[in-house]
């Protein structure tokens, strides 16, 4: 879905935005690099409000982890969605 997801943010730049994160990137790569931290969420992530959502996308420990981080920053489980 990368195609769909680039040209999303690309037609819609003020309302889409993505952050691809890589646990072992290719070598040139200009994405995230590592597992995802609450550090990340926040810069990369608008603040948690009622017309936000955050979705995400990779194994389950992942998404687990993410979750976490993003409860602790106080997004509900509307505000996520995970594919």
């Amino acid at each position: 879905m990368q195609e769909e997801l680039d040209g999303l943010a690309t037609n819609y730049p003020d309302r889409f935005k993505i952050y691809y994160v890589l646990n072992q990137p290719p070598e040139v790569w200009h994405g995230g690099v590592g597992f995802v931290s609450k550090e990340m969420i926040q810069t990369h992530c608008p603040a948690p409000a009622s017309d936000i959502q955050i979705r995400r996308c990779g194994p389950p420990p992942m998404n687990k982890a993410m979750a976490g981080h993003l409860e602790a920053l106080e997004y509900t489980s509307d505000m996520q969605f995970q594919f």
